[in-house]
């Protein structure tokens, strides 16, 4: 046996037995949520960010089109039971460690939660009055809704054919075009052993900006294990699909449009100790004032320093 030739048995020997280690030890290898897992001993760098992805830009309404976006698709495929895990993040745990069930989904969703606590008094009920379809009034105590139009001279706790008890205001749903934040998380991975670099998605989070909300400010929805939507994606190829404004015979699965970055998103997030946004960080001007200009132009230099990285693992 050459020199060579026992050198590069040595080095498959080496790399079985760091994996039969780690087996024993009862560790994976692994991220079991990532959709093409690249093994830890294979990944020279690693580094978990989160960008927002703006589907109402033009560059994003491929994921957007009108009447089949995105959001409509995922939140139908929950109330179908087609995605049947759903994670809160906002629980104080990591992104896909709290399970959501179908009926939290479905409270999230909704843009008022209905009444709580005490009624708002109602007007009083008046005898000669013709009222309207949906007009509420208060009787001995408990409040009617009028079942049809020129409602006179019906007594609402004698004429059930007229009146009905009113249940309180309904929630409001938010509608999949006004849910138009989508949060990726992803592993930026340097595999060592095919020197090159990698997105490893882990999960999208569902948020509705601020100008689609009761008191202005972003609000999430709900998140969702990208694991669970590349298989859902890959699955229903007929309606899970990338639209190509300008060819539509390029169209593209979904699940391809994310393996090829085909949106554009903001850097949101970097992984820090203090679990700080971006414009946390950077997002103050030479004063101390609060800037959002300085918290996307401190974003767009640490993706430059990333890009930069990336330039240099190449010559590693």
């Amino acid at each position: 046996m050459t020199r060579k030739s026992r050198f590069f048995l040595l080095l498959l020997l080496a790399g079985l037995t760091t994996r039969f280690a780690v087996a024993q030890e009862g560790v994976s290898y692994e991220n079991p949520n990532s959709v093409s897992p690249i093994p830890y001993y294979e990944q020279l760098y690693k580094q978990r960010i989160w960008s927002r992805v703006d589907l109402e830009q033009k560059q994003n309404r491929g994921f957007f089109f009108k009447g089949k976006e995105i959001t409509k698709l995922l939140i139908d495929a929950v109330m179908n039971d087609e995605i049947q895990t759903v994670y809160d993040a906002e629980a104080g745990l990591g992104e896909l460690e709290k399970p959501m069930t179908k009926e939290e989904f479905v409270k999230r969703l909704q843009k008022t939660q209905g009444d709580e606590g005490e009624p708002e008094p109602q007007p009083l009920y008046e005898e000669d009055w013709p009222y309207a379809v949906g007009e509420v009034v208060e009787y001995n105590g408990v409040n009617y809704e009028s079942l049809k139009d020129e409602n006179l001279g019906n007594y609402p706790d004698t004429a059930p054919d007229y009146w009905k008890v009113w249940e309180g205001e309904k929630p409001e749903p938010f509608l999949p075009s006004e849910i138009t934040i989508l949060e990726v998380m992803e592993d930026v991975i340097f595999d060592k052993r095919r020197a090159r670099e990698y997105r490893d998605i882990q999960s999208i989070k569902l948020v509705v900006p601020g100008k689609y909300t009761n008191d202005g400010s972003n609000y999430y929805v709900a998140t969702f294990a990208y694991k669970d939507l590349e298989k859902f994606f890959r699955e229903h190829p007929e309606k899970a699909l990338w639209y190509n404004q300008y060819n539509s015979a390029e169209n593209r699965n979904l699940a391809d449009a994310f393996l090829l970055h085909l949106y554009q998103g903001q850097l949101y997030k970097v992984e820090n100790p203090e679990n700080l946004t971006l414009q946390d960080i950077y997002g103050q001007d030479a004063n101390g004032n609060p800037s959002i200009k300085a918290g996307l132009i401190g974003a767009e230099q640490v993706r430059m320093k990333m890009l930069e990285r990336e330039h240099n693992l190449w010559s590693y």
